[in-house]
């Protein structure tokens, strides 16, 4: 019955825009966060389906026009991240049933879901998609319009759809000294993993990343 009240009001035009009207600006209250730090801010209008779901640790931010689709699975940025407008985050798929519509499985809301997790001192620039099982690395910057899928390693720079990492913020021995001046030593990140992921995503994919970047 209640759900075919809820189709019958989102099939209604007047009803419908009541409807968004107070998801994006009324529903998403502090309160109903799974956590939301003091220092944490969400801009106007947002719109969060499973708001707790949603985890924002110390200064953390998201901008306006953003969607976090979250009511399978968590959605986590820990402290000192931020996303510019229209964030994407989904964290979850409807599966490919034999039998069954498609339309039936999502209406059911049929999902395969797992977390998406942004590290420590992430940049997310305007319009980035975050899909399910994706963990951003510390320090990560990813670029305006970029879909993410999978493990971003720690301080790369990320691009396009499907995202590719195409350079780091800084070089190994940098990205060092950066933690060290920032972290105490129980919480760094291990220096090979630096040269690893310097080389694998970097150095080794230097002519595929030039063409890439310059079509």
């Amino acid at each position: 019955m209640l759900q075919r009240i809820k189709k019958a009001i989102s099939y209604n035009l007047f009803f419908s825009a009541l409807n968004a009207i107070y998801r994006n600006y009324f529903q998403v209250r502090r309160s109903k966060f799974g956590f939301i730090d003091k220092t944490s801010r969400v801009r106007y209008p947002i719109l969060i389906k499973g708001i707790e779901n949603v985890f924002m640790h110390e200064n953390t931010h998201i901008m306006g026009h953003s969607i976090l689709i979250t009511t399978k699975a968590k959605f986590v940025m820990k402290k000192n991240s931020a996303s510019a407008e229209r964030l994407m985050v989904v964290t979850g798929n409807h599966p490919a049933v034999p039998g069954k519509l498609f339309v039936d499985i999502a209406a059911d809301d049929v999902q395969d879901a797992r977390d998406v997790v942004v590290e420590e001192d992430v940049w997310l620039a305007a319009n980035v998609t975050l899909l399910s099982g994706c963990q951003v690395g510390r320090g990560a910057i990813i670029g305006n319009g970029a879909v993410c899928r999978g493990r971003i390693p720690p301080y790369a720079i990320v691009i396009g759809n499907p995202a590719k990492v195409i350079g780091f913020r800084f070089t190994p021995e940098e990205a060092e000294t950066h933690e060290a001046s920032l972290y105490p030593k129980p919480d760094r990140i291990d220096g090979a993993n630096f040269k690893s992921n310097y080389e694998k995503y970097f150095l080794r994919r230097a002519s595929e990343l030039k063409s890439y970047i310059n079509p």
